[in-house]
């Protein structure tokens, strides 16, 4: 059974989203998560040597976009059922990277303003671009086409969206916690005391947890791609997924 008859008819729910992630991401969870922590090596190393360090950032931004560019093109291959690997991720994933890279950068930035200045226009940011990134990924639009492709996908859907991005948010953030807080007990402490007294595990652990939930929110973004085409347009994902034969 692929992901797709798992996750039922077009007309998509924020459960059935979230059914279709989870089961793409458990089942390629070792080739999606690897290539999430093997293109997030760079920030591993920049949290070891230079903790907390304001290149970090740009560090963490820049190459988990290439992380979410190549998992993207993963997940929907996975989606029509096709098994991929690491290998295959990686090579047909970069053949897209260009505009899908700049596209997540903007992305990135512009919601990191609008949670800045007000949470509103962040939340707004989050909603109406939200399948930006694969929609440059698949459909290979321009910087801007990407974004008002976005817009018309999200038009009328956000509300299930918003309640998509939550629900799985709120997964992924005690999943998170609970790993966080076993390993302060692992190590003697609170998770304070354990950033504090053992930056370098600490580090390690971040990077590892987190190129799992990057790989798990790449799924996500690129499933709830496939389902506002699939509901809007009427296409199925053989034909979305067309476009990398």
């Amino acid at each position: 059974m692929t992901a797709i008859d798992a996750g039922g008819s077009r007309q998509w729910t924020v459960g059935s989203v979230l059914s279709m992630s989870f089961s793409v991401f458990t089942g390629h969870l070792v080739p999606f998560a690897g290539t999430a922590l093997l293109l997030t090596v760079p920030t591993l190393l920049f949290r070891l040597v230079l903790p907390l360090s304001f290149f970090q950032n740009i560090v963490q931004i820049a190459f988990g976009q290439i992380a979410y560019v190549t998992l993207i093109y993963g997940t929907v291959q996975a989606l029509r059922g096709r098994k991929v690997a690491m290998g295959e991720c990686l090579s047909e994933g970069f053949k897209r990277l260009g505009v899908a890279f700049v596209v997540g950068i903007l992305y990135t930035i512009a919601l990191a303003v609008g949670f800045v200045l007000l949470i509103v226009p962040g939340v707004l940011v989050l909603l109406w671009w939200a399948v930006a990134v694969p929609s440059a990924v698949v459909e290979k639009t321009g910087v801007a086409d990407s974004f008002s492709r976005s817009s018309a996908l999200t038009r009328d859907r956000r509300w299930r969206i918003l309640g998509v991005l939550l629900v799985a948010g709120l997964i992924v953030g005690v999943i998170q916690f609970i790993i966080f807080w076993i390993i302060g007990l692992m190590a003697g402490s609170t998770v304070t005391t354990l950033v504090l007294q053992h930056t370098s595990l600490f580090g390690l652990v971040q990077w590892l947890v987190g190129g799992v939930a990057l790989a798990f929110y790449a799924c996500l973004l690129a499933t709830l791609y496939y389902s506002l085409r699939s509901d809007k347009e009427g296409v199925d994902i053989n034909q979305i997924a067309s476009v990398f034969d």
